[in-house]
């Protein structure tokens, strides 16, 4: 395995690193996992449980595996990089049913990061469970739009990758969506929608180029007031609404063409 990675992310991968070091953050697995397992054998169990453990060790696992990549242990890369995609994508599935179980109140999806949680699981080629993922995300997306009025209003605010992924995940999953983004699909990514299934390198490879830049241009820790679409650094140093065009390129048969772009060449599936 290549771990090359992309200059914008040294600083991120050195900042994972310290993060693991710190006596507060090497207690995390044990102490989210015990509120976790406190809440399941619950005799009459809570309706929610304390804090949000499935997501605390989602974003846990997700910095130990940058910090895997970094030291370009291939092991630990990869049981980390699966733990971390799958309390994603459990965390993903708890929002989609809560969601679904209030289909009056507005306060799901969450803009940036559901959609990347959901394409998290196609870059590992977990077609059923991403079919699940996909779904929910969608289901989510078009609530939004329905009950969140005025448009300013909603949680998918901005047409960059959120918009992206749910057209995509519509056309490779052949699903029916009436979710209509706010405004236009920015070009970066709408060129990619329109070259993710060409057979043609040099159209492809323009396209992924373009989307790739986009993404090291907003992949920042977001502030008070300053949001990023690529706030967490799992999410950073694996761009997983570009990696999740490579996979089903490869599910669909597809000439398996590079990126021509390091973000996405050096730590791509």
């Amino acid at each position: 395995m290549d771990f090359a990675y992309h200059p914008s992310l040294k600083k991120t991968l050195k900042e994972c690193q310290e993060w693991l070091t710190y006596p507060s953050s090497q207690a995390m697995p044990e102490r989210y996992s015990s509120h976790l397992q406190e809440w399941m054998a619950a005799e009459e169990r809570p309706a929610r449980m304390r804090g949000n453990p499935v997501d605390d060790l989602g974003h846990y696992y997700g910095i130990a595996a940058c910090d895997a990549y970094k030291r370009k242990c291939t092991a630990d890369l990869a049981r980390l990089l699966r733990w971390a995609v799958a309390f994603r994508a459990l965390d993903l599935r708890r929002s989609g049913m809560f969601s679904e179980q209030y289909p009056g109140d507005g306060d799901w999806p969450s803009e940036f990061s559901d959609s990347m949680k959901a394409a998290s699981v196609l870059t590992l080629s977990e077609w059923a469970l991403g079919r699940i993922c996909v779904e929910r995300f969608i289901q989510m997306a078009e609530k939004d739009q329905r009950v969140n009025q005025p448009p300013a209003t909603r949680r998918i605010n901005h047409s960059t990758h959120d918009v992206f992924l749910i057209d995509l995940f519509a056309q490779a999953f052949d699903l029916t969506t009436s979710f209509r983004p706010c405004r236009p699909l920015i070009e970066p990514y709408q060129q990619l929608l329109d070259a993710w299934h060409t057979e043609d390198e040099s159209i492809f490879r323009s396209a992924m180029q373009a989307a790739a830049d986009f993404h090291i241009s907003r992949a920042k820790a977001s502030t008070g007031r300053t949001f990023y679409e690529f706030n967490y650094d799992i999410d950073r140093l694996f761009p997983a609404e570009l990696l999740a065009v490579q996979a089903l390129r490869r599910r669909d048969g597809l000439p398996a063409f590079e990126a021509g772009h390091l973000l996405v060449d050096g730590p791509g599936p």
